[in-house]
């Protein structure tokens, strides 16, 4: 899927996203593991630049901080498994494997970076008055991943026959599922970023609930691709 900048959005972007494409862009020309994960995340940052081209300055540089501070996560992990540093724990499976199949990197990467690196960019880059500005914003955006969603999904499938056997004995009921599990994490992760301001007890317990789920999410990972 060819993905672009127009001359427009181009011309409005400051230095955080420009960084991050760069950075983005070195890794997935690099030998590395985490050109796999780097790749996609490229081409949903270029997209995501585009789906906000027309938002007023304002939105546009909650976003660009969002963007920087997301992707600060990915790159730590990139730096540390360079460097034989501890990895986060959101990213421990991603890095557990150096032979594993692009596809699994892929998945082992949208679990770590959507389901345990959204609410840390958001509660370290926003205030709680900001996280709201950003809310509306940020739901409006899944529409664009959506488009990210259908090229994994279709590689995915093209690629496993254990999920194109679960397409067939489903009816293809496990594609809508996707699109319906890709906005329950983000919602959840806007939910937490909320709760760790205003009820941190509860954070707490539905973060270790969340981990448990991503380290099931791994394993079945793991086991499918």
């Amino acid at each position: 899927m060819l993905l672009f900048i127009s001359g427009n959005a181009w011309a409005q972007q400051d230095d955080k996203v420009v960084y991050v494409l760069g950075q983005l862009d070195s890794i997935r020309k690099s030998p590395s593991v985490s050109r796999h994960f780097a790749d996609i995340y490229f081409e949903t940052t270029l997209g995501a630049v585009n789906f906000f081209s027309a938002a007023d300055s304002k939105v546009q540089g909650l976003i660009d901080r969002m963007e920087k501070r997301f992707a600060d996560y990915f790159f730590r992990s990139v730096y540390a498994h360079e460097n034989s540093a501890v990895v986060p724990y959101e990213w421990k499976a991603y890095y557990a494997d150096g032979t594993a199949p692009m596809l699994r990197y892929i998945l082992f990467g949208i679990n770590a970076h959507i389901n345990g690196d959204i609410w840390q960019a958001l509660t370290t880059e926003f205030s709680l008055q900001e996280i709201r500005e950003l809310k509306p914003w940020y739901f409006q955006y899944q529409k664009g991943l959506l488009k990210d969603y259908r090229r994994i999904y279709n590689s995915a499938l093209a690629s496993s026959p254990k999920i194109k056997l679960l397409h067939v004995i489903s009816f293809g009921f496990d594609r809508a599922y996707g699109k319906i599990l890709l906005s329950r994490w983000r919602k959840r992760q806007m939910k937490l970023a909320e709760l760790y301001y205003t009820n941190k007890p509860l954070f707490n317990k539905k973060l270790d609930k969340l981990h448990r789920k991503m380290d099931r999410l791994n394993k079945l990972i793991r086991k499918s691709i």
